[in-house]
C-alpha cells in the first residue's frame, strides 16, 4: 500500500534547517517521523471512516436488489477502511458507486485515497462529495489536505480556513494551517495556529516542538525553551529536541546547559553528526578548545562539511 507523503510533516524540518544556519545551529525537529504520521493517519481516519454514517439510503426505505449490493459493499468497504486496508476499501467503495451514487460512499473512498497517497482522486472524490452536499465539513477539510499535499497551498488554505470556521476544535486542522503560514512567511500567523494546536489537543505529537522552533525564529528563546521543556517530557528519547534545546540554551548564553543537552543528544545516538558540530561550538565558548576541535573532527567524519571551516579557523 503506497504511504501518505511526509510532506507536512517534513516542510519545517527543511525550512527552519535553512533559516538557522546562520544563527547557530537548532536542527529538525523532534518525534520520529513515522510515529507522528501514524497518529495524524488515525485522526484522519477517525474523522473520515471511522465516523461517516454506516448506511447510505434512509432507514425503512425499501431497497432494490442493486442497492442491497451496494450497501453490502460500502460495508464491507467501510470495515476494511477501519482495519487500514485502503486498497480493499477502495476497490469495495467503487463497485459500490458502480451501483448507486452516494455521497457517503465518495466521502470514505476520498478518505481512502488520502490516505494511501492518492491525493488528486481524493480531490476529486471530495469535490464530488460537496456537490451533492455542499456544505459537508469532513469533505472540506479533507479537500484542504489533499491540495496541501499536492502543493496547491493558497486552495488548501481557502478549504481549511472554511473548515475551521465551522469546526474550531480540530488540531490536526490548525497544525496544517500553522504549515501554510510557515510556507508564507507569517511567523506570527504558525505561532498562533500552533497555539490553537495545544488549545485543542495538548498531547498532539510535535505541537511543542514545531511551536518551539516558530518562537526561536522569532528570537523569543524564553518561549522556545519553555516548549521544548514539554516536548522533551513528551519524548524524552528525542535526540533531536534535546539539540534544539540546546541551540535556544546558547542562545540565552546557558552554556553548561546546553552542553548537556548535547551530551544526552550524542548519548541517544553517538552517529549524530549535528550535535557533534554542535557541542564542539558550546566547547568553543566553554573554552575547550581542545573538546571542540575533537567534536569538528568527529563531525567532519560523519558528513558535516561547515565543520572543515571551524577547524580550520580554530584548530592547530
Amino acid at each position: 500500500m503506497k504511504r501518505r507523503s511526509n510532506f507536512r510533516i517534513g516542510i519545517l524540518v527543511l525550512m527552519l534547517g535553512f533559516m538557522f544556519t546562520s544563527s547557530l545551529f537548532a536542527q529538525q525537529k523532534g518525534t520520529g517521523e513515522k510515529q507522528t504520521q501514524e497518529a495524524k493517519d488515525q485522526r484522519i481516519k477517525a474523522i473520515g471512516i471511522d465516523s461517516v454514517p454506516a448506511t447510505i439510503f434512509p432507514p425503512r426505505k425499501e431497497l432494490t436488489g442493486a442497492e442491497k449490493e451496494a450497501q453490502r459493499l460500502f460495508n464491507e468497504g467501510s470495515m476494511k477502511g477501519k482495519s487500514g486496508d485502503y486498497t480493499g476499501a477502495i476497490e469495495d467503495f467503487t463497485q459500490s458507486l458502480t451501483l448507486v451514487e452516494n455521497g457517503n460512499t465518495y466521502l470514505k473512498r476520498g478518505f481512502a485515497f488520502l490516505l494511501s497517497g492518492q491525493f488528486p482522486k481524493a480531490l476529486q472524490d471530495f469535490t464530488e462529495v460537496l456537490r451533492i452536499f455542499p456544505s459537508r465539513k469532513e469533505a472540506i477539510f479533507g479537500l484542504g489536505i489533499a491540495r496541501f499535499e499536492m502543493k496547491d497551498y493558497a486552495g488548501a488554505e481557502v478549504d481549511l480556513k472554511q473548515y475551521l470556521d465551522l469546526v474550531n476544535n480540530n488540531a490536526m486542522a490548525f497544525d496544517y494551517m500553522a504549515a501554510l503560514c510557515f510556507i508564507r512567511q507569517d511567523f506570527q500567523c504558525a505561532l498562533q495556529n500552533y497555539s490553537d494546536v495545544i488549545r485543542c489537543d495538548s498531547l498532539y505529537l510535535d505541537a511543542y516542538t514545531n511551536r518551539a522552533m516558530i518562537r526561536h525564529y522569532l528570537r523569543d528563546y524564553k518561549g522556545a525553551l519553555e516548549d521544548y521543556n514539554i516536548a522533551i517530557k513528551q519524548n524524552p528519547n528525542d535526540k533531536k529536541i534535546y539539540n534544539n534545546r540546546a541551540a535556544a540554551r546558547m542562545l540565552l548564553k546557558d552554556y553548561k546547559a546546553a552542553l548537556e543537552d548535547l551530551d544526552k543528544a550524542i548519548e541517544l545516538d553517538p552517529l549524530y553528526a549535528d550535535a557533534y558540530n554542535n557541542r564542539g561550538r558550546v566547547r568553543h565558548y566553554l573554552g575547550d578548545a581542545e573538546g571542540a576541535c575533537a567534536d569538528w573532527h568527529k563531525a567532519l567524519s560523519f558528513g558535516i562539511e561547515a565543520s572543515r571551516d571551524l577547524i580550520i579557523q580554530n584548530c592547530k
